[in-house]
């Protein structure tokens, strides 16, 4: 780990930047909710603020390779674009711009390929990051663009001239790559496909428009999971030490985001609560991986009692509409307490303290 000399320290950091794209992301579930259907004006801010956000992506990360990386930072930059996806396509779904079959396959991907790389972790098993989980990220950014739009411009010509502009501007981006550094970008021949294909859906019906946009960022999303469903799980079954702990991160990694979006198909308890629940959970998911890479993860009992009792909450919501209000938002005080304990109780790894005492301690026993 690299850090920065005493002359060199930025006056914002990468961290700064990081914290500060997470505080927007409540508004922009409340503009979706407030433009959604007929005031376009939230809309738009919808938009301006979800690209500025996005931008800020590439900020944090040029300021972390220029002045070094911090444990911090390696925990809060992947967790900023998972709760950024969870306070958008919630509201998506909940507006029926999208299928909540489709967002909620989405999410238990997200959750299952987190509790898989905590139990990687605790084995020091490591799986290279593939491009396409790479590209997965981004791919769901980009969605969140597309699911504004397309109310926007009412599905008509705004759309196809969107689509066309998909398809030309990777081709032109990896020509001029080509041009400048002699260097193939192939990942640009895939987007243009994935354009291609749009634009011709949406010519032939505009109703299927976003659920074709939807369907391709959910198989995107599972294609960028196979390395670790596949090849992991293969390693983690032939050391055949696959425990109790590791079974409940499984379950509920699956009944949790499944729970969350039947309540909100089914009933109509209120969002935040259920858009708090699924970002508290994917937030604690990075954690967890951190703690399990220094052996300090929950153990079943705890892990359970929280991610497993909200999804039986939120699958109870679901249940019983009479009572999904009074439910929801007890699912949403379970996940927030317990997530807060697993914060305070991770502070010297996320913040580096633990790594500042050993090396005082190995300094002092030098001395």
């Amino acid at each position: 780990m690299t850090t920065p000399g005493p002359g060199k320290r930025p006056l914002i950091s990468a961290n700064m930047v990081t914290v500060a794209r997470l505080v927007p992301m409540p508004l922009i579930s409340w503009l979706v909710y407030r433009g959604f259907p007929a005031h376009h004006s939230y809309l738009w801010w919808a938009l301006i603020l979800g690209t500025l956000i996005g931008c800020t992506d590439f900020v944090d990360g040029y300021l972390a390779r220029k002045y070094g990386p911090t444990v911090f930072g390696g925990l809060l930059d992947p967790l900023a674009d998972k709760v950024f996806v969870a306070f958008a396509y919630l509201p998506f779904a909940d507006l029926g711009l999208v299928p909540v079959w489709a967002c909620a396959f989405m999410f238990v991907r997200e959750f299952l390929v987190t509790a898989l790389r905590s139990a990687y972790e605790q084995r020091a098993l490591t799986l290279k990051t593939s491009y396409m989980a790479k590209a997965k990220t981004w791919t769901q950014m980009q969605g969140i663009g597309m699911m504004v739009l397309f109310p926007l411009t009412e599905g008509g010509k705004g759309m196809t001239y969107i689509f066309a502009g998909g398809i030309a501007l990777p081709l032109l981006a990896a020509a001029a790559l080509f041009v400048i550094k002699k260097r193939l970008w192939r990942g640009a021949f895939w987007m243009s496909a994935v354009f291609v294909a749009l634009l011709l859906i949406h010519l032939h019906d505009p109703s299927w428009t976003m659920k074709a946009v939807m369907g391709m960022i959910v198989a995107i999303t599972w294609l960028s999971g196979f390395d670790y469903v596949l090849a992991g799980w293969k390693q983690l079954r032939g050391r055949g030490d696959f425990n109790r702990s590791d079974a409940i991160r499984m379950l509920s990694s699956v009944a949790l985001p499944l729970a969350v979006f039947a309540a909100l198909a089914e009933t109509a308890p209120p969002a935040w609560a259920l858009i708090g629940v699924l970002s508290l959970e994917l937030a604690v998911g990075g954690l967890d991986n951190l703690l399990s890479h220094h052996r300090r993860a929950s153990g079943a009992l705890v892990w359970g009692t929280r991610a497993l009792g909200a999804s039986a909450l939120c699958g109870l919501a679901a249940l019983l509409p009479d009572h999904a209000t009074p439910l929801a938002i007890a699912a949403f005080a379970v996940s927030a307490i317990g997530v807060a304990w697993e914060f305070a109780r991770g502070r010297d790894y996320y913040l580096d303290k633990r790594i500042r005492r050993i090396a005082l301690e190995a300094a002092s026993a030098a001395n």
